[in-house]
């Protein structure tokens, strides 16, 4: 019986000691889990909604940007499988907003993948953000520090689907992220005297959309941002996600660990499927007739080596949006270009600024090889995706284990966009998650919003 007893005692004594000495996770700890995470597919899937909590935003009931905020806040609490993970990455937006609602010093995922909104106490100015597919609102941490300090209120918007797990893109219409863009946009314009509207990828594909199914447009409406705008996928076979969909059990392009707080890693064909049909409404090769274009400036960052989208195809776009209206306005706009010049159209340069700027020794670009299609709106300082940032963007070797693991845990990498040529290094490459000349960009975006005041 004292055997039993001394036996039990020891057990409990090393379940306490290992319980005492496991340290509890964070969005950071878990970085060091990706393999497991890939097998297991944890975060992959949102939460069975258990609570009263709606599981979807009927826009067309919001009566206010607040009123959204909050429906949007809790849809994040409720279905994200990571929402209460606590998450040490402090942005000076977090600090902005912690102050705001009273949020706890050290952050949870779910308040840094929530959509907010820094109000000045007047109505003068406002700039709506709208995300890409599978981000979040915590692309725009860095610049809507900028924005704020130039007089902006700064609204952000998360998108149907986002915000919460891979799994919820499996049926995610882009009926819906039209609904949300409406409601963002009209809300705003009727709350502000002039209104300013940026997006990142499909977030500028949808303003796109929205502008070109109106016939006259708001004149509140004084110029546009556009970060990687998605005009047509790189992937020529991306249009076969919309068919390949509907084969039963086949869901996923990509299954990934998903320890990307702010970003989904796993990647559903019907989100491929539903972002190309926006993309289609918006390229003048398979667009609507209907499409209207619209005297309203425009700011552009586009990167030739961008292996998610087309950077030809957008800047056709951008070339018609241009020609469509009278040149004297519409020669403000602005296209910031991370190529080479001889890869531009010959007209564009007549039609509006464009910007290619130049990469010296001691500069940040010095070490890059190429700007990635995700890293246009972050700072080199961001810190999750910036220099010091703990966090690696590997999915691209996700099918080749050996190359994943290097890419993760090497001290050895080098930083770019993952396109053809770059992955033949001998070193594994890590993609780009900042923008180099992020500083640069900031200048001109200053000089751009002097010129259309």
């Amino acid at each position: 019986m004292k055997f039993v007893i001394k036996s039990a005692i020891l057990l409990l004594a090393l379940v306490s000691t290992l319980s005492f000495s496991q340290e509890p996770q964070d969005c950071l700890s878990i970085q060091n889990n990706h393999v497991s995470l890939i097998e297991s597919g944890k975060y992959r899937f949102a939460n069975e909604s258990v609570s009263k909590t709606p599981v979807s935003i009927n826009f067309t009931k919001l009566t206010s940007y607040q009123e959204y905020i909050t429906a949007a806040y809790g849809l994040v609490v409720n279905k994200n499988p990571k929402a209460t993970m606590p998450c040490p990455i402090i942005s000076d937006t977090y600090l902005q907003l912690s102050k705001l609602n009273n949020w706890p010093k050290t952050p949870q995922i779910s308040h840094l993948v929530a959509p907010y909104e820094l109000a000045q106490e007047n109505n003068d100015k406002a700039i709506l953000l709208i995300h890409g597919l599978t981000d979040s609102p915590f692309s725009f941490h860095d610049l809507s520090q900028y924005f704020y300090q130039q007089g902006f209120t700064v609204r952000t918007l998360l998108l149907p689907g986002h915000g919460i797990a891979p799994s919820e893109l499996l049926n995610t219409q882009y009926s819906e992220w039209q609904k949300a863009a409406k409601f963002a946009i009209e809300e705003t314009l009727n709350d502000y005297q002039q209104v300013y509207l940026g997006g990142l990828s499909t977030g500028g594909a949808l303003i796109f959309d929205y502008l070109m199914q109106q016939e006259h447009v708001d004149n509140k409406i004084k110029g546009l941002f556009m970060w990687s705008p998605a005009s047509k996928a790189k992937n020529d076979l991306a249009w076969l996600a919309k068919y390949i969909d509907v084969i039963p059990f086949v869901d996923w392009i990509d299954l990934d660990a998903d320890i990307d707080f702010a970003k989904y890693e796993s990647f559903p064909y019907n989100a491929a499927a539903q972002v190309d049909a926006i993309m289609n409404r918006v390229v003048s090769d398979g667009g609507s007739a209907s499409r209207q274009m619209h005297e309203i400036p425009i700011f552009v960052v586009a990167s030739e080596h961008d292996q998610t989208i087309d950077t030809e195809h957008t800047l056709a776009l951008i070339e018609e949006w241009q020609l469509a209206s009278p040149q004297e306005q519409m020669k403000k706009s602005v296209l910031i270009y991370y190529g080479h010049n001889n890869k531009l159209p010959t007209k564009l340069t007549d039609v509006m600024k464009v910007i290619v700027p130049e990469c010296s020794a001691e500069s940040l670009c010095s070490d890059i090889f190429d700007v990635s299609h995700i890293a246009t709106t972050n700072s080199p300082d961001n810190p999750h995706y910036g220099i010091k940032g703990q966090y690696r963007n590997c999915g691209h070797y996700v099918k080749d284990t050996v190359r994943y693991q290097a890419c993760k845990q090497s001290k050895q990498v080098i930083k770019g966009e993952v396109t053809a040529t770059n992955l033949t290094h001998d070193l594994p490459i890590q993609r780009l998650t900042y923008n180099p000349y992020y500083q640069e960009m900031l200048e001109d975006i200053t000089l751009f919003l002097k010129a259309i005041d």
